[in-house]
């Protein structure tokens, strides 16, 4: 038995299959924390002091127990998407994302597909082909960008594309292939007069796109984008219609386009729009809806005698808070907080498969200079109130708390409360809207775009109010005024907070 050292221990963690239960096969994940603040348990003990000639008090009893997990790490899309769903209690929706096994000759081998996820990849040798991205392969050739080459039937193992080569695929290698968009057939997509996506042919509604889903116009490359540079760039989904997007919330006012190289009848463009998966938070009676818990996997090497490694691990536990920070000159980093059930003694046996916790590759982390495609406070309007923020503290709240009954050792329950979204926030003082949409109590709307190699997320939060407006006068330096946002939900959208995930996004997005 040994000292435990910090850089030598590890994080991990698994989905349940239900509260306090891993699946047959769970699949581990290692997570890269900065700071494990809480892992384990505490316990609650009352201790008898009878009256007594020796004056002394008597072994006491335990009687309570609460268990939990919070770490600080980076922000990087690879823990943003591991923690997403389990925040948001909601499945993730939006674009298919599939966990090869194996690599082939010309082909992705994957778990047979679903007859949902069929009808979501598009193959015409002249019409809609759907884009994929790869990565996490040891063959270089086997990542990037895909277009699929051949329609896949329900029940089919094998997603056709071109230039990739038989691959095995290591225990603990990190490897997907996610639908990242739609490239249409020639001047089929359009954008119309009002600014809105059109198509002849496309069936929109195949796309498994979600209304308030963040999308981008245009692909990775000049030739397939459309001729106009000025329909280039992030926009939200309003509505969805067989032939037609409603759009919000763009980058610039579009303009009217026919998918042509001139724009008046040239030669059809092949125009790609790109999205991936999306993550809000629904009702509870709504199909998406899910109590996700999560298992923590703690190794400490030297803890046990031989010297041998300690494994502890967290059960049953809820996401209750995640904290997004995006400071000033820096990196973004999260820090997220956990309630559970219980936390094991620490034991020389592993559960399974967590020897083979996946490492990720999406390690990148979000630089606060370089790295935000995004960040604006807008009336519902699409008016921007503001984009000169001096530093923005977004927080998630699920107020989750264990419950406690006669019998049982700590929480045998989890419940969720409701679901809180706040921002802090210091911006520059350059826009008297501020100040009166504070005192009017008006409702406006936050977002931030974050993009780097790894690809980009997109954090949406229609509709909320803002508070506070206390102004600040720095020497030599610009006026600044701290305000909060209180995000909730109207009507229009059905959710408070949503992550729009894109695989891959243009180098200038």
């Amino acid at each position: 038995m040994g000292r435990v050292v910090t850089n030598g221990i590890s994080l991990s963690r698994a989905r349940e299959a239900s509260l306090g239960v891993l699946p047959g096969s769970p699949v581990w994940y290692q997570l890269e924390p900065n700071n494990p603040s809480n892992f384990g348990t505490t316990t609650s003990r009352v201790t008898r002091s009878p009256i007594s000639k020796s004056r002394a008090r008597r072994k006491g009893t335990i009687t309570d127990l609460d268990s939990g997990v919070e770490f600080e790490a980076d922000l990087t899309l690879y823990h943003l998407r591991l923690m997403a769903e389990e925040f948001c209690f909601a499945h993730a929706s939006g674009a298919d994302v599939f966990v090869p096994t194996a690599v082939a000759s010309g082909s992705y081998t994957v778990p047979a597909v679903t007859a949902g996820q069929s009808g979501r990849l598009l193959y015409g040798a002249s019409a809609a082909k759907s884009l994929l991205y790869a990565r996490g392969y040891a063959i270089d050739g086997n990542n990037g960008l895909k277009v699929l080459g051949a329609a896949v039937a329900t029940s089919a193992t094998a997603i056709t594309v071109s230039g990739v080569v038989a691959e095995t695929i290591g225990a603990t290698q990190f490897v997907e292939l996610a639908v990242c968009g739609v490239r249409g057939a020639s001047a089929d997509l359009k954008i119309d007069s009002s600014g809105n996506l059109t198509s002849i042919v496309l069936d929109f509604t195949t796309l498994g796109l979600v209304k308030g889903q963040m999308i981008f116009i245009g692909g990775v490359d000049v030739a397939h984008q459309f001729f106009n540079a000025a329909n280039y760039g992030f926009a939200r989904v309003a509505q969805i219609a067989a032939h037609k997007l409603t759009l919000e919330k763009r980058d610039g006012a579009f303009v009217t386009d026919d998918g042509t190289d001139t724009g008046s009848g040239g030669t059809g463009l092949l125009i790609d729009i790109l999205f991936g998966s999306f993550v809000r938070n629904v009702a509870v009676d709504h199909a998406d809806y899910a109590e996700l818990s999560t298992q923590f996997e703690i190794a400490s090497p030297n803890l046990l005698s031989g010297p041998a490694t300690g494994y502890e691990y967290a059960i049953g536990n809820f996401a209750n808070q995640l904290t997004i920070a995006v400071p000033l000159t820096d990196k973004a980093t999260i820090t997220a907080a956990y309630v559970g059930t219980n936390t094991t003694a620490p034991s020389g046996t592993r559960a399974t498969n967590a020897a083979n916790a996946k490492v990720g590759v999406e390690e990148s982390a979000f630089g606060t200079s370089s790295d935000i495609a995004r960040l604006t406070l807008q009336d519902v309007d699409e008016q921007g109130l503001t984009t000169d923020f001096k530093g923005v503290t977004i927080t998630l709240k699920n107020n989750a708390a264990g419950e406690k009954v006669l019998a049982v050792l700590g929480p045998r329950y989890m419940n969720v409360g409701l679901f809180e979204v706040d921002i802090e926030t210091t911006m520059l003082f350059s826009n008297a809207d501020v100040p009166a949409a504070i005192r009017a109590n008006d409702t406006t709307g936050f977002q931030i775009g974050l993009q780097n190699d790894d690809g980009g997320a997109f954090i949406d939060l229609p509709t909320g109010t803002l508070d506070g407006g206390g102004r600040e006068y720095p020497a030599n330096q610009s006026v600044t005024i701290k305000t909060t946002f209180a995000a909730h939900q109207e009507n229009e959208y059905d959710f408070t907070l949503a992550f729009s995930f894109f695989p891959v996004l243009p180098a200038l997005a």
